[in-house]
């Protein structure tokens, strides 16, 4: 099975089984609607939720600050200073000590390596004074959000979406095999199970039921012939144009897939599942 195979066959298996466990599809549906709306809420929140913008001391000598954006975080070396007005508050640059940042702030603060959050005034400089910052006491710490986790339903909700538009098992296009193989002989049938839709009678693909499946020949009309579906009390029949394009498939489930033909007539669209491939492509050359 190929890797883009594999990968659908499991979206196709949850949605599934999703499916299954709810009962119907439009409940399938608001399982996708619920998984998003899951993953939008926390999303939303962190989005809206007021936050220091964190920026560097490169940031603030460039006015490099984002629009509409007075709350910041710094983080360096806190000092206290003697000046000529009095002691002031410096947050030096731990990578380069020459910019530092004045630091307003109501009540004392300790010296030494922290990080500082407020309002934050840039100042255009290449060396000195880079800026101000009005601290809040106490500092707002760092939250690290686990997006993963808030992303984690909306990606379950996506591959079930997906699942869903390519159902289960996953219908994939095939190519016949290398070899020339003989078409059936007269009378001969290959086992296999059909899914689809014969005149008013509609089988799940899920739910494909075994049968028997030959080829027989309409003698009056030689462009034709009749798919005969034999089960265990009925045999369907199918009549299809010969020259009508046949198209070639895998039926992928996880873990393993079939090979099936998808044959559409007037009065039917089935999928045929055949035990091997040699099988699939005897059939179809005799349908030529």
């Amino acid at each position: 099975m190929r890797l883009s195979d594999a990968v659908l066959t499991m979206a196709g298996g949850l949605a599934h089984a999703i499916e299954g466990r709810v009962g119907s599809r439009r409940r399938t549906w608001a399982v996708v609607i619920g998984l998003l709306v899951l993953s939008a809420i926390p999303i939303l929140l962190v989005s809206t939720t007021p936050r220091p913008t964190n920026l560097t001391f490169e940031d603030m000598s460039l006015e490099r600050i984002p629009a509409n954006t007075s709350w910041g975080r710094l983080v360096g070396d806190l000092r206290i200073v003697d000046t000529a007005s009095g002691p002031q508050y410096e947050l030096h640059d731990p990578a380069r000590d020459s910019w530092y940042v004045i630091v307003h702030s109501d009540v004392p603060l300790p010296a030494g390596p922290t990080m500082v959050t407020g309002h934050v005034s840039p100042h255009r400089a290449t060396t000195g004074n880079v800026g101000t910052i009005t601290a809040d006491v106490p500092a707002v710490p760092p939250v690290n959000e686990p997006m993963w986790l808030y992303l984690t339903p909306a990606v379950v909700a996506i591959v079930t979406a997906i699942g869903m538009r390519v159902g289960y098992p996953v219908v994939r296009r095939d190519r016949a095999t290398a070899t020339t193989t003989e078409p059936l002989a007269a009378g001969e049938s290959v086992p296999g199970r059909w899914s689809g839709r014969i005149g008013s009678t509609l089988v799940a693909h899920d739910r494909a039921l075994p049968c028997s499946i030959a080829v027989e020949a309409v003698p009056e009309l030689p462009d034709m012939a009749d798919i005969a579906i034999g089960e265990e009390a009925v045999v369907r029949t199918v009549r299809v144009r010969r020259a009508a394009p046949i198209r070639r498939v895998r039926l992928c489930r996880i873990g393993r897939s079939e090979a099936g033909l998808e044959v559409h007539a007037a009065t039917a669209d089935v999928v045929l599942a055949f035990a091997d491939r040699i099988g699939r492509d005897r059939f179809a050359a005799t349908l030529r």
